[in-house]
């Protein structure tokens, strides 16, 4: 880490096949300065020559084109995650179609959307947000290390012994048959846990059987939110199109009062400028089209599951290793 009079310096990757757009995007990072940060800019046009700078330095942030030749954003960030997963990543483009953003989101977890033209300063204060977060998960992953290291993982409050999975969505059927897909245990339950061991390599329960989650569903995202304030969520699915208030507000709003349930959006009506404001605004984990795949739906939401119980852990080991605010060494995680 840099630093040069008031403003940490933090390292951005730009990968973009237009060389004015590199330029574009160097100007502004380079200009005035809104916020706390100062930015230094490794700008490539190719995206493999991008990864082997990957390869060499770490970056704080990735700001990557989706339309490239050779090697599209989507590859080349499912490339770069495995040299720097925790480098969070933007995309940039003018040029996408709805198959493509939806994998993005629900592949690279990409931390904002942005059109191009964009407006002016968007990036600085997009990177600062993007680069906040990722230094807040890096620390406490820091920090619950270190606990582990110590053998303190084993003062870890036990799991809620059920997780609470709420569903919103106008139409009835639709809310009676996601419960019905997500209560059902299926012999392909087992690949989901391969999936998340995979991913996470924990061994707590990693499968949607039904005695390990409780489904509440409501049509009204009015009520969802007054559920919020009685019941502990670990996931929040809703629809985007109701009449009441869109799940895009809805996920919004009950981000401010659940901050670490994780979100996703199921449509089967939704455009490409709705689905970037999901991610922008409501920082959706996955995206789920209508008529859905059962396996790709719970897939996503034991993902969604396994983040969550991984973020808790993180914080909690990580709080009992500041002095300044020991929890308990007992109890139960937040279900």
């Amino acid at each position: 880490m840099e630093y040069g009079h008031d403003h940490p310096t933090r390292h951005i990757l730009v990968v973009d096949d237009e060389l004015s757009i590199l330029h574009a995007v160097e100007r502004e990072l380079k200009g005035r300065r809104l916020g706390r940060y100062a930015f230094t800019v490794a700008g490539f046009t190719d995206p493999r020559q991008a990864l082997v700078a990957a390869e060499r330095q770490t970056f704080d942030a990735v700001i990557s084109d989706f339309r490239m030749p050779g090697m599209d954003g989507l590859e080349f960030l499912k490339a770069l995650a495995a040299i720097q997963p925790d480098c969070p990543r933007l995309v940039l483009s003018g040029q996408t179609d709805m198959d493509s953003l939806v994998r993005m989101v629900n592949e690279t977890h990409i931390y904002r959307f942005i059109a191009k033209p964009w407006p002016a300063y968007m990036l600085q204060a997009a990177l600062a947000q993007a680069i906040d977060y990722a230094e807040t998960l890096a620390e406490n992953r820091r920090l619950a290390e270190a606990a582990r290291q110590r053998q303190l993982s084993e003062l870890l409050p036990e799991p809620a012994a059920v997780e609470q999975l709420l569903i919103v969505d106008d139409d009835m059927g639709v809310l009676n048959s996601l419960a019905r897909v997500l209560t059902h245990h299926s012999k392909s339950d087992g690949l989901f846990a391969a999936i998340l061991a995979e991913q996470h390599g924990q061994p707590r329960r990693r499968t949607l059987a039904e005695d390990h989650i409780s489904v509440q569903i409501t049509p009204s995202p009015a009520y969802a939110l007054q559920m919020a304030e009685r019941v502990v969520f670990s996931c929040i699915i809703a629809d985007y199109r109701m009449p009441e208030m869109n799940g895009i507000e809805l996920l919004q709003r009950f981000a401010a009062r659940q901050p670490d349930c994780s979100r996703i959006l199921i449509s089967g009506q939704i455009g490409e400028a709705e689905l970037a404001q999901a991610i922008q605004q409501a920082h959706i984990f996955a995206f789920v089209e209508k008529p859905w795949s059962d396996f790709e739906l719970k897939a996503n939401i034991a993902l969604a599951l396994a983040q969550h119980r991984l973020q808790l852990e993180n914080r909690w080991l990580a709080a009992f290793m500041r002095p300044e605010a020991e929890p308990a060494a007992s109890g139960v995680f937040p279900g």
